[in-house]
């Protein structure tokens, strides 16, 4: 093997390394996103819970569920929230996967061609 293809290889290999390890479900922390619920009272943490709901931030309203005391609805947001976590978490992993193909896809041309 010449000088360039294994120069070639060995940066494929270094990506499809830093593809490999990578960490899967990377999330970028939101703004004010503090565990816990940001209510003085029952009343305040349920209202602020069922406004968070319907804007998608299950965990968030979970823990304002919770402070409310209101555990069913707690409960089911939590669960709301670990499934929204795991679609992030599969779609991540398919674009990794589609990656990993495309440099495997890159080696075998690299090392078909006639440079």
């Amino acid at each position: 093997m010449n000088g360039s293809k294994r120069l070639l290889a060995s940066i494929v290999t270094l990506g499809i390394l830093a593809v490999a390890i990578a960490p899967v479900g990377r999330t970028e922390p939101t703004p004010g996103d503090a565990r816990g619920c940001a209510a003085a009272t029952p009343e305040q943490a349920k209202w602020l819970a069922d406004q968070l709901y319907r804007q998608g931030q299950y965990q968030r309203a979970g823990d304002c569920y919770q402070a409310a005391g209101d555990l069913a609805d707690a409960n089911e947001a939590f669960v709301r929230a670990v499934q929204a976590k795991s679609d992030a978490t599969a779609k991540d992993l398919q674009r990794q996967g589609q990656t990993a193909k495309t440099l495997f896809t890159g080696v075998g041309q690299a090392f078909r061609s006639n440079h």
